[in-house]
């Protein structure tokens, strides 16, 4: 009370002189020093769960996934799994959120292949997190004499929990049905009948797939037997086509050209053939040169 008195007698006495405010009193930081991560925004936890699920270290980095598809070449090389385990540890929101993102980050076989993959096939995987993936390859060609008894579409695969899955990847080793694999097959269409039952199997069971992206190594053919069940599958249950990196294959472009790039090959080669033969002897060249072009003439 007496400061109060005292501020209004000096204001008497010097109306002009303003008074000097009191200072304020900083806020005490908070004595826990919690940063609130659950209110930053989505994006910026998803970015953060990214970082630590997919930074590796060097000899992480190192490690292969695989040598056949996309699952091999284009999943994220993973962070050391004690880094995984102690963000899926946080919380359980911390966990249903990391646990989402990372299986919906990663693309899963349906059926294991003998080439060392880190990440385990569709039947390994628990049920709760089936949901959350988008992306499944099958990889086909392996096995074409006797394909394994695991390879069965069932209930046990449960391709109709995953709800969230919008892409099937399909890779073609090889295609049995080429005359190569004469002597060696069951029968021609073996492998394209179990294929093509298997490929609408699969279909028949994901309840929200959008599109089939195909690839293969260089020889198989799209015009082939087995891709063209393959395609025939995908068009009848109306799933949009898309072509994978590896082999190059378009909308617009058929095996026809390729066809028409080995034909000119080969007349790169006899061309090749007959220069070689004129720099060694060119009166004999030129007379054969000239009766197939009589005999052209005459045709």
């Amino acid at each position: 009370m007496s400061s109060i008195v005292e501020d209004m007698i000096r204001l008497h006495e010097s109306p002009d002189q303003p008074l000097e405010p009191e200072p304020v009193a900083e806020p005490s930081p908070s004595p826990t020093g919690l940063f609130r991560f659950l209110d930053l925004p989505s994006e910026i936890r998803l970015r953060i769960y990214h970082f630590v699920l997919f930074t590796p270290t060097r000899k992480n980095a190192l490690r292969s996934n695989g040598s056949v598809g996309a699952s091999a070449k284009k999943n994220k090389p993973l962070s050391p799994l004690s880094h995984r385990l102690s963000l899926f540890l946080v919380s359980h929101r911390i966990h249903d959120e990391a646990t989402h993102h990372f299986y919906s980050s990663q693309t899963f076989r349906l059926f294991p292949v003998q080439d060392f993959s880190r990440l385990p096939p569709l039947r390994s995987l628990p049920r709760r997190h089936r949901p959350s993936i988008t992306t499944i390859e099958l990889i086909l060609g392996s096995s074409w004499t006797a394909p394994p008894r695991s390879w069965t579409v069932n209930q046990g695969l449960g391709l109709h929990e995953m709800t969230f899955l919008r892409t099937l990847k399909v890779f073609v080793q090889c295609d049995p049905s080429h005359p190569v694999f004469e002597g060696f097959r069951v029968s021609k269409d073996y492998y394209t009948e179990f294929s093509g039952r298997l490929m609408r199997q699969i279909l028949e069971r994901l309840p929200n797939l959008v599109q089939v992206e195909f690839d293969g190594y260089p020889s198989v053919q799209k015009s082939g037997p087995l891709m063209s069940r393959l395609l025939q599958e995908t068009r009848d249950h109306h799933k949009k086509i898309l072509w994978g990196p590896e082999r190059g294959w378009t909308d617009y472009a058929d095996d026809e050209e390729g066809h028409q790039v080995e034909d000119q090959r080969e007349d790169q080669a006899v061309d090749a053939a007959f220069d070689g033969l004129r720099a060694h002897d060119p009166d004999p060249v030129e007379s054969l040169g000239n009766s197939l072009q009589t005999v052209r003439l005459e045709s």
